[in-house]
């Protein structure tokens, strides 16, 4: 008790050495917490499914799509295969047609899907709660949620108008699951509402995602080659070459191998990334233990005194070596306790870049408690072992003629500093390019008008109330223009492959009315034939790709014999999102008989954009009896389309920022234990004559050389580091030189900053003071 005494009351003296140790580390273990805890969680992805290792999808590279009868066609010839399970996610709207609705995610899957799955069941068999073409499994939360204390099963549910009923309650979905996340499961048959009878026949849509189960003791990997085979004879998909391979993928590698999955949306993450974070993780723990060695050799001299009367009074090396790393376990388990009140308060934060749900209050198990116990163990042990051994290992008289403090050497500090300096420099270098190349996208030239247009989804409207209700948006103040298309240039429109003379085409095509060319700017350069509804305008490089005939302005329009003529040609404007390139593109006329998917309105300059937006919504509720309003702005959803790059640039940045605080206290650590050491030297350099300006730059130089030294190998590690990131973008900015040398100079600027209260009270230090000890 004693003993602690006293280090409380040197904590108390010492009041900056104490504020930094603690802030630094607590801050530091805040992100080892949530970082170790968000790696554990993704790597742990199904690991509750008990067929985990009998579960497997097939790819093509890394695209899970098939069409909807090749699941049923691979277990016809594969005996490997015991069942197959389907799933289809999207968000539905519940209610009945003229109240109000809400949207919900659902999940559409076949009735094997708890035979394949060990998702639980809380009410209903699980091998028939999916079984009628009609059937609803609801989640727990959703019972809850909108039944209260009721029993909902054998009620009713109006999924975008369709009755269904509920035949079971299962548990909430999990977050650790590669299945997406959903609050009812349908039965995957309904799908038809959305598409017709015929998407389930057809094998011209490989949208869709399929779950295989395995035989126990078979080897259903070993059927890619023949799969293979089978596809390219029956499956057009492959025939034509838009599928290369066929890759049996199990399920725990799923979620880290996939890249797209169709409409089943399955979850996905980056091994790479999650190696990442793991890195980053020890590399910041690995520092704040460093910084705080630092800190507290640079605080062995003034320690020395207290050891050493204790040495002469007869305590034993062992002895102090234990009272040192008791004072350690105290202020690690103090700055872990911090630590993990940090992690709770940042947790929305990185529930919102890290794209998950990371619920801290129930990840601390019993076991977790005993697992957070040995970590505290382990660090208050490795942080305090280095300066216990170097304060016990001196000689006592050493202290009482006060030479052991300049005896206290730590060149391995140097060496940690220039090591935060090198990751300094180089997050800070990728995060200044991640954050450039997120405006870059969300700002690009995409080639067609993205401001004051809103697109909303037609879920209501059928192709008789289309003048009426653009009457009713017209009517509107601030409503300029209104189009009724398939398709947008966000949304993507729809797909036509096929193959041609040996040739893969695929085009994206919209059906359009006139007013679509004037909302989005789109300008049509004539061919010189007139425009009908069995016309076509292609883009630029469509119109090149295709050869038209020149006389005639004729081209195979699906592939086959049918021909079609051309009637103007327009700029090649960017659909969807600049991450993945689309390069051909085709408009008609969209025909009275076609029901619109989208409407779109184009609002005046100046316009209260949401304001008006929400007259809108009323219109449309009214006018559809109240059908979900589905809707967003163009500008809004073109930067919803790079949220995850906007995300990865917040992780960059939190990173950057927390590496450069910990540099900062670093430097501060060092410049405080060099300076000590430095007194005696500073006051005979002045005795001599030596200026405050000389003493400075003579503190300052090696800051310089160790930031230098940092730069040279930082620049190199970022380039590749921003190379390798900047092969997943067809459209990305240049590796700009003056990145470089501004992360160089903030680092140097930071460093300078850091260290210059010291400098400048050590170079204007009185020479006496540092000297009347000899």
């Amino acid at each position: 008790m004693l003993n602690l005494k006293t280090y409380l009351k040197f904590l108390s003296r010492n009041k900056l050495y104490t504020f930094v140790s603690v802030v630094g580390f607590s801050i530091s273990l805040m992100f080892v917490i949530i970082l170790g805890l968000y790696v554990r969680q993704q790597l742990s992805v199904d690991d509750f499914q008990e067929n985990k290792d009998r579960i497997f999808l097939i790819a093509n590279g890394t695209e899970s799509m098939l069409g909807n009868p090749v699941p049923q066609f691979v277990k016809d010839n594969c005996p490997e295969v015991e069942s197959f399970a389907r799933v289809l996610s999207r968000e539905v709207a519940l209610g009945k047609k003229g109240l109000d609705k809400v949207k919900v995610k659902a999940l559409f899957a076949d009735s094997t899907f708890f035979h394949v799955f060990s998702f639980k069941v809380l009410e209903g068999d699980p091998a028939r709660v999916l079984e009628a073409r009609k059937s609803v499994v609801v989640t727990r939360s959703f019972a809850s949620q909108y039944f209260g204390d009721e029993d909902p099963v054998g009620k009713s549910l109006f999924i975008d108008n369709n009755e269904h009923t509920i035949t079971g309650i299962m548990g909430n979905m999990p977050e650790n699951t590669i299945i997406p996340d959903a609050e009812i499961l349908v039965n995957y048959n309904s799908i038809t509402q959305y598409w017709g009878d015929y998407i389930l026949e057809t094998n011209n849509n490989f949208g869709f995602t399929a779950f295989f189960l395995e035989k126990k003791g078979a080897d259903f990997t070993s059927k890619s080659p023949a799969l293979l085979d089978l596809f390219k004879e029956n499956f057009w998909f492959y025939k034509r070459g838009f599928g290369k391979s066929v890759n049996i993928i199990p399920l725990k590698d799923a979620y880290f191998t996939l890249t797209y999955s169709g409409y089943g949306v399955l979850k996905h993450n980056s091994r790479t990334a999650i190696t990442v974070y793991m890195a980053i993780a020890i590399l910041i723990l690995v520092i704040a233990l460093l910084n705080y060695i630092n800190l507290t050799v640079a605080q062995a001299g003034f320690r020395g005194k207290e050891s050493a009367i204790k040495k002469l009074l007869g305590s034993s090396k062992s002895r102090l070596v234990s009272q040192l790393l008791t004072e350690s376990l105290l202020i690690t388990a103090v700055t872990f306790l911090a630590g993990l009140l940090l992690a709770f308060l940042a947790e929305p934060f990185f529930n919102n870049v890290l794209d998950t749900t990371l619920d801290l209050a129930h990840q601390f198990t019993p076991a977790m408690i005993g697992t957070s116990i040995l970590f505290v163990l382990i660090i208050s042990f490795v942080a305090g072992i280095i300066p216990a051994l170097i304060i016990s290992n001196f000689n006592p008289l050493e202290v009482v003629k006060g030479t052991f403090s300049r005896k206290v050497k730590s060149s391995y500090s140097k060496v940690l500093i220039i090591f935060q300096y090198t990751v300094a420099i180089a997050l800070l270098i990728c995060a200044i390019f991640i954050q450039r190349q997120s405006d870059f996208l969300i700002n690009y030239d995409i080639g067609y008008n993205r401001e004051g247009i809103l697109e909303i989804d037609n879920t209501g409207l059928d192709t008789t109330q289309i003048d009426g209700f653009k009457a009713k948006l017209l009517g509107i103040p601030g409503v300029d223009l209104v189009s009724f298309s398939c398709g947008t240039p966000l949304g993507g429109g729809n797909n036509n492959s096929y193959e041609q003379d040996g040739e893969q085409f695929s085009f994206q095509e919209f059906y359009v009315d006139s007013a679509f060319f004037q909302i989005y700017g789109i300008t049509i350069e004539p061919t010189g034939i007139p425009s009908t509804k069995e016309t076509w305008w292609l883009s630029d490089k469509a119109y090149k790709a295709v050869h038209a005939d020149p006389a005639t302005q004729t081209f195979r329009v699906w592939g086959g014999e049918d021909k079609a003529q051309i009637a103007g040609i327009f700029n090649d404007f960017k659909i969807r999102t600049l991450e993945r390139e689309y390069n051909m593109l085709r408009m008609r006329w969209r025909r009275s008989n076609e029901e619109p998917w989208n409407i779109i309105v184009k609002m005046m300059p100046g316009t209260d954009y949401y304001g008006t937006a929400k007259r809108i919504e009323k219109e449309y509720t009214q006018y559809t009896r109240g059908e979900l309003f589905e809707a967003r702005f163009v500008d809004d959803g073109i930067q919803q389309n790079y949220e995850s790059v906007r995300k990865t640039s917040s992780i960059m940045s939190a990173f950057t920022i927390l590496t450069i605080v910990i540099m900062v206290m670093g430097v501060f650590a060092m410049s405080l234990y060099l300076i000590r050491q430095k007194e005696k030297e500073i006051a005979l350099r002045k005795i001599n004559g030596a200026t405050e300006k000389e003493v400075l730059f003579l503190l300052n130089k090696d800051s310089l050389k160790r930031v230098a030294i940092a730069f040279v190998v930082a620049c190199p590690a970022a380039y590749y580091a921003m190379t390798k990131w900047f092969e997943n973008f067809p459209y990305k900015i240049g590796l700009s030189w003056w990145v470089f040398a501004v992360a160089g100079l903030a680092v140097l600027l930071l460093t300078l900053i850091s260290v210059s209260y010291m400098t400048w009270k050590a170079a204007r230090a009185n020479p006496v003071d540092s000297l009347k000890g000899e």
